[in-house]
């Protein structure tokens, strides 16, 4: 009977670890953005900008490699990025890729758009 409870606690103790194991369920493809988010908006300089920058195009460019989607706002957050170093062109091309991949974002983008068509 000492034998069966042992057996049996350290069952328990297995699937209790293994249960409590994380394991990424997301449809989406996140790559470096909490670490690099956090660093942009805790320390915003040139080099994180820059930074963060280049893990949104990885999220991009790393996505369909590991069979996930594009999040939602990606596109949009680099319009933003585009837009603080005054780079229009490739904002205005952004938010309409954010719009094409997810329509439901229309108004938001429209208005950022139209905002965006003044402003230039």
């Amino acid at each position: 009977m000492k034998d069966f409870l042992q057996k049996a606690l350290i069952l328990v103790c297995v699937f209790g670890v293994s249960a409590c194991a994380s394991t990424n369920k997301s449809i989406y493809h996140w790559g470096d953005y909490s670490e690099t988010a956090y660093d942009y908006k805790h320390e915003p300089s040139d080099e994180t900008r820059e930074k963060h920058k280049k893990a949104l195009l990885a999220i991009i460019a790393n996505a369909a490699k590991a069979n996930k989607k594009i999040p939602p706002g990606i596109y949009a957050e680099l319009a933003t990025l585009e837009l603080q170093v005054n780079n229009l062109n490739e904002a205005q091309a952004y938010l309409l890729q954010e719009k094409a991949l997810f329509p439901e974002s229309a108004h938001l983008v429209d208005t950022m758009l139209n905002k965006l068509n003044k402003a230039g």
